[in-house]
């Protein structure tokens, strides 16, 4: 009897194990995928003129979006509404030091010493990205801005997000063309 022929004739290949690593991976990359979009709302950003490419972007860098209506999005929860708080904008500022407060007790935003004025001031060296819809008034932008500022906040660093597309119109810049 030829043994070869034997050992051949009862090889069969079980694919549920490939199959299975197959959907893990899946799964794994379907959830990172959303993990690194979760601090961004879906919103139509205002198309930038003028640009800087924004290659590598720091990771601890916090995001506050701007809807169209005033309301502030912060790690997908709201903190601030217009149409509830009108022009009160202390959850804003509770917002922002609640940031710096994590941030620093964390060590994912770092102080410095800064020449401000004559004076050293403190200061968070990372940058802070607003994000708000194109069709947002700019005065919540500002008053986000305006609480940066504020010496017991002090974000000096605040990149505002602009798109180089135009989501409506399909419009690119002229400098891209």
């Amino acid at each position: 009897m030829n043994v070869l022929k034997i050992v051949q004739e009862d090889l069969e290949m079980d694919m549920t194990p490939m199959i299975d690593c197959v959907f893990l991976l899946m799964i794994f990359f379907v959830l990172v995928i959303d993990l690194s979009q979760k601090n961004l709302e879906d919103l139509i950003l205002p198309r930038a003129v003028f640009q800087e490419p924004d290659d590598s972007p720091p990771e601890n860098r916090p995001i506050i979006n701007v809807l169209q209506n005033g309301t502030v999005v912060y790690g997908g929860a709201v903190f601030f509404d217009p149409s509830v708080d009108g022009k009160d904008y202390k959850k804003i500022k509770q917002l922002l030091l609640d940031i710096r407060v994590k941030g620093v007790a964390e060590k994912t935003l770092k102080l410095v010493q800064k020449d401000v004025g004559g004076a050293f001031v403190e200061v968070i060296d990372d940058p802070i990205l607003i994000r708000a819809d194109k069709w947002t008034e700019w005065h919540f932008v500002g008053e986000i801005m305006k609480q940066c500022s504020q010496p017991d906040i002090a974000f000096w660093k605040v990149q505002l997000a602009l798109s180089d597309v135009d989501k409506e119109t399909g419009e690119k810049n002229e400098a891209l063309k």
